[in-house]
C-alpha cells in the first residue's frame, strides 16, 4: 500500500510539473503574440503616417512648390525627401550618341563607351540584328553568357548590369544620372553637369523649351516608429499637365525599393 501511495505521489508531481510547463509555454506564447501584434500595429501606423505625409507633400508641391523636410503625424516624426528626376536620362529613350557621351564623361574608355552605348540600345530594341558596334544574342553567347537582349524596355536600372560590357563600378556611377520615369530627353534646367555635356553632344537644345515635359519628382517619407524602427514610402509624381486634367499624376507609390 505504501509503495502504491508513493507511486501515486510521483504521478501527481509529474503531472503538476507538466501542467506548469504547459502554462509557462502558453504564457510565453501569449507574450510573444502580444509583442508581434504591437509591432504590426506600429508598422501599420507608420505606413499610414508616411502615406498621409506623402499626400500632403504632393499638395504642398502643387500650391507652393516647397515641401517641408519634417512633419509630425500625431506623435510620429516623418522625414520627407525630394529627388528631382526631370534632368535625368532615360536609358529606354536616349540615343546611342547621348549614352556614349554620358559613359565617356563618367570615365569609360571612348571605344568601350561606344560599344556599351550601342549594346544598351540593342538590349531594348526588338530584332536579331545588332546595330553598329552593338550586341545581340550571338555576341552574348560568344562571351559565354546564357542570356541575350530581350528586345524590350528596361524594367529597372539594375537590369543595365546584364548588358554586355557593363561592370558594377560603371553602373554605380551611371545610375545617379538615370531614371525610367521620364518620357523625353532630360530637362536641361534640372540636369547635372554630366548629363548637360551628353545633351550637348547628342544635339539636344541647350536650354529647356517652353513646352518641356512637366517635372518628375520622387518624394520619400520616412516614419520613425516608437521602437526607433523606420517605415519608408515613396511616391513618384509628375507635376504639370495630366491627361485627366489635374496638375499632377502619380507614376508610382511603393516602399521605395525600386530604383529612380
Amino acid at each position: 500500500m505504501t509503495r502504491q501511495r508513493g507511486f501515486a505521489l510521483i504521478v501527481v508531481l509529474w503531472t503538476i510539473v507538466i501542467l506548469a510547463l504547459l502554462v509557462s509555454s502558453l504564457v510565453g506564447s501569449a507574450g510573444r503574440e502580444a509583442k508581434l501584434s504591437a509591432a504590426l500595429r506600429d508598422l501599420a501606423a507608420g505606413r499610414a503616417a508616411a502615406d498621409a505625409v506623402l499626400s500632403a507633400a504632393i499638395l504642398d508641391g502643387l500650391r507652393s512648390g516647397a515641401v517641408p523636410a519634417v512633419r509630425r503625424f500625431g506623435a510620429m516624426r516623418v522625414d520627407v525627401g525630394v529627388l528631382d528626376l526631370s534632368g535625368r536620362m532615360n536609358p529606354n529613350l536616349a540615343s546611342a550618341v547621348m549614352l556614349q557621351a554620358l559613359l565617356t564623361g563618367l570615365g569609360a574608355e571612348p571605344r568601350a563607351a561606344e560599344s556599351l552605348a550601342a549594346a544598351i540600345v540593342d538590349w531594348r530594341t526588338p530584332g536579331l540584328s545588332p546595330s553598329p558596334h552593338g550586341a545581340k544574342a550571338a555576341a552574348y553567347r560568344a562571351a559565354g553568357m546564357a542570356y541575350g537582349p530581350p528586345g524590350r524596355p528596361f524594367e529597372n536600372l539594375d537590369e543595365l548590369g546584364y548588358v554586355l560590357g557593363m561592370d558594377p563600378a560603371l553602373l554605380a556611377a551611371l545610375k545617379p544620372h538615370l531614371t525610367l520615369w521620364s518620357t523625353s530627353d532630360p530637362d536641361p534646367a534640372f540636369a547635372d553637369a554630366a548629363v548637360l555635356v551628353a545633351l550637348r553632344i547628342g544635339g539636344a537644345p541647350p536650354v529647356a523649351s517652353a513646352n518641356r515635359e512637366a517635372r518628375v519628382l520622387a518624394m520619400t517619407a520616412v516614419a520613425t516608429l516608437p521602437d526607433a524602427a523606420r517605415v519608408t514610402r515613396r511616391a513618384v509624381v509628375r507635376f504639370g499637365y495630366s491627361p485627366d486634367g489635374r496638375g499632377w499624376r502619380v507614376l508610382a507609390w511603393d516602399d521605395g525599393e525600386t530604383a529612380p
